[in-house]
């Protein structure tokens, strides 16, 4: 020991480092476990992270097929409307114009059992009475379902 006032000796400055340093290695020992721990808990979130990202891809992937199907769908959802129309107003115009009894128009209910008859229309009873629906069997591309 040094005495009062005056500075420590080399011998008790290397004394004091080596208790520090060794204070220091047993600290750093107690955390390495816990160090550890974190590394491997990192290592974890990085997988889930990367797995995560491949799975949003896929699903973005997905949705951009989804919105080119969608897209497609409407564009034939108009074309089959605009042959839909055009075969409406062909039977209408033709209901108009072509069926004519004598000089005299026929009544739409006339017509319509004319068309039946021609096997453009089908009658079909529901509920055993006798309330009738007319639906179109085919007309052009379109089949309705029964």
């Amino acid at each position: 020991m040094t005495n009062v006032g005056q500075p420590p000796s080399i011998e008790e400055r290397l004394s004091r480092l080596e208790t520090l340093f060794a204070n220091v290695g047993e600290t750093l020992l107690a955390h390495e476990g816990t160090v550890n721990v974190l590394v491997a808990k990192i290592q974890q979130l990085t997988e889930r992270v990367d797995t995560l990202t491949g799975n949003v891809n896929t699903v973005a992937t997905r949705v951009d097929s989804l919105a080119e199907q969608a897209a497609q769908e409407r564009q034939q959802a108009a074309i089959d409307r605009q042959e839909f129309r055009t075969e409406i107003r062909q039977i209408w115009e033709y209901l108009r114009e072509e069926i004519v009894v004598g000089v005299e128009r026929i009544s739409v209910t006339q017509q319509i059992k004319i068309l039946v008859e021609k096997g453009a229309w089908t009658l079909l009873e529901q509920n055993n009475g006798r309330e009738v629906d007319l639906r179109p069997k085919k007309v052009g591309c379109w089949e309705m379902e029964r």
